[in-house]
């Protein structure tokens, strides 16, 4: 009796599909230029709406998305009912609570006000968005008063009300919010402020090594 060949009783079996990494995925709610829509993160600004798309086609995953004020957010990505946020101004305080990820640009803070001031001056009154490391560092620095609003909105008008001396904010989101500001307003610019993921402590997903040499990759090749 003449034996059927091994690789016959293999026709016609469709091959396995490989099953994408699902990743839990948090992004701080109202950060002007990012949105979601329909459950997938829209990123305005052309070279970084690539570059993590790049990052997202090399990981071959799945983000499933949700928008959260700040603080909830961090909280969720290290109790770990979040596997990453993005994207995250970095600063020494986040990086005590979770992993952080290589840059993937830098966003540095400016300093928005009506008139001539000094950073340095802790007699300043400031205000920053609630949550964000602008806010912490500032309260930390031992400035004479540091208001943390909810919204962009409120930073605005706490200039325009000359309630602080002036607003800290990351420079992408003074651009992007251009007709909140009062009409004058000077800028300084401050502290340097790389932005990246935050991955849950401990990356129980094991993401941190491919994530960081999909940066490394999309970096050098996305222009």
């Amino acid at each position: 009796m003449a034996l059927t060949p091994l690789w016959t009783t293999w026709a016609g079996v469709p091959p396995v599909q490989a099953t994408p990494l699902i990743l839990r995925a948090g992004t701080v709610d109202g950060l002007p230029g990012y949105g979601l829509k329909d459950g997938v993160l829209q990123v305005e600004a052309e070279g970084k709406r690539r570059l993590f798309q790049c990052i997202e086609k090399t990981l071959e995953a799945r983000f499933i998305w949700q928008a959260l004020p700040t603080r909830r957010l961090i909280q969720q990505v290290v109790d770990r009912q979040l596997d990453l946020a993005f994207p995250m101004g970095f600063s020494e305080e986040r990086a005590a609570r979770m992993l952080q990820s290589l840059p993937l640009w830098d966003n540095p803070d400016l300093w928005v006000s009506m008139r001539p001031i000094n950073p340095s001056d802790k007699a300043l009154r400031l205000a920053a968005r609630l949550g964000s490391p602008q806010e912490t560092e500032q309260t930390a620095a031992g400035y004479a008063r540091v208001v943390g609003a909810t919204t962009y909105e409120e930073l605005g008008k706490t200039l325009r009300l000359q309630m602080v001396d002036a607003v800290v904010v990351p420079r992408s989101i003074f651009e992007e919010l251009e007709a909140l500001w009062p009409e004058g307003v000077l800028t300084t610019v401050g502290k340097s402020r790389l932005t990246g993921f935050y991955l849950s402590p401990g990356d129980p997903k094991g993401l941190a090594v491919p994530l960081n040499r999909a940066i490394e990759s999309c970096r050098a090749s996305v222009k």
